[in-house]
């Protein structure tokens, strides 16, 4: 029985670093954020508690449920485009087609290069002097603009630019997510006289229902907090067509120093996350595939 309590105190030894450095750096600052978010706070001025006013101004603030729908939109646009697209394409890499292995190599090299670089050379890439598609258009006498600074074209194009940057990543988890597909499973299917599409819709994508959920959730994640991209791209511009609310927060925060409300716009995105999280995961768990 001691050497048991002294194992169970030996475990605790050993993972209260960990458990430290991970309250001290992620739930310390989410908890000070919603507290922080019930005041009035502009830097070096006193705290002033408003209780939830902070709240119903952004309730009634255009810019933000401008950025809030903006959001939403970029994730409802860029979620099944990468999921699809990055499932296809591994399915492809997976059934072993000529040159796979280049292709793997290709589609994962965007993934390491850094955002603020990829967000620089697509500014070039679609810029309106020196861009790849202008002497296209010089070509047959049509007037080109930047994607990036036309309103009702920016957010598709950042959202071009970011499935670029990220495919790769979706790519190499979905055909890892294959590699757990018993291979008898498939023969058996292929014996029995099913087609490639056959084996795909009532195989392939149940069995590998597991590592789609991840893929989805992580995708919705990280659709809702994209910043350094956008900020290179457009900072939320051109007229706010692309102004999400990780970027409202940044301009309310930290141009404004408007920090109450910056916490506010904070909080009210983690609700959001974990909403949706919440939400996909009871979805997933029922027989959806």
């Amino acid at each position: 029985m001691k050497g048991f309590k002294l194992k169970y105190y030996k475990i605790i030894l050993f993972l209260l670093p960990g458990f430290l450095i991970y309250v001290s750096f992620m739930w310390f600052p989410t908890i000070r954020a919603f507290q922080l978010s019930l005041y009035n706070w502009h830097g070096l001025q006193s705290h002033i508690f408003v209780g939830l006013a902070n709240y119903y101004s952004l309730m009634h603030d255009k810019l933000f449920l401008s950025s809030l729908m903006i959001t939403l939109k970029y994730m409802l646009l860029n979620v099944p485009l990468q999921v699809i697209t990055g499932y296809i394409l591994a399915y492809l890499l997976y059934l072993g087609l000529k040159g796979y292995k280049v292709f793997r190599f290709i589609f994962f090299i965007p993934v390491v290069l850094l955002t603020v670089a990829v967000g620089i050379v697509f500014n070039y890439f679609f810029s309106n002097w020196f861009g790849a598609f202008k002497p296209i258009f010089d070509l047959f006498d049509l007037v080109y603009q930047n994607p990036f600074s036309v309103s009702k074209y920016a957010l598709y194009a950042v959202i071009l630019t970011d499935g670029w940057k990220w495919m790769g990543i979706k790519i190499m988890l979905f055909y890892a997510g294959f590699q757990g597909i018993p291979e008898d499973i498939l023969e058996a299917a292929t014996i029995d006289g099913a087609n490639g599409f056959q084996t795909f819709f009532k195989i392939v994508i149940p069995l590998s229902r597991e590592i789609l959920t991840m893929v989805i959730i992580l995708m919705v994640i990280g659709s809702l907090k994209v910043f350094n991209l956008l900020y290179v791209l457009t900072q939320g511009g051109p007229n706010h067509a692309t102004e999400v609310l990780t970027l409202f927060l940044y301009k309310t925060a930290f141009s404004q120093l408007d920090f109450g409300t910056g916490c506010a716009i904070a909080v009210v995105l983690f609700i959001i996350t974990i909403t949706l999280t919440i939400l996909l995961r009871k979805t997933f768990q029922r027989e959806v595939f």
